[in-house]
């Protein structure tokens, strides 16, 4: 039963972002500066360039994601751990209407 357990993804204790991506100029302690109703600009001023644009036609929004899951395999390294997601969306006016962050255990 405990080696079925250590298979499952889950978040590390000894290195919760062993699995991470992260932007260049990213830390979670900067993104927690991200504020609703900031500009594109204003946020990669604090943050630097996001790892990945998206645009999301069914909520009008644009996505900059911050973070991105498969720091080991970029790495050739084994493993799936949880790892850590913070995405930025702004509406068609440049401006942050929402900002996402957590563990995600894909």
């Amino acid at each position: 039963m405990l080696g079925g357990a250590l298979t499952v993804e889950g978040k590390n204790i000894f290195s919760p972002y062993i699995d991470t991506q992260f932007a260049s100029q990213y830390s979670p302690e900067k993104f927690e500066l991200v504020k609703i109703g900031q500009t594109v600009d204003e946020v990669g001023m604090m943050i630097g360039q996001p790892l990945q644009k998206n645009i999301d036609s069914i909520n009008n929004r644009a996505e900059y994601w911050y973070t991105m899951d498969g720091k080991l395999s970029v790495n050739n390294k084994d493993g799936d751990f949880a790892w850590y997601i913070s995405v930025v969306y702004f509406n068609d006016k440049g401006k942050v209407v929402e900002v996402g962050k957590g563990w995600g255990y894909d």
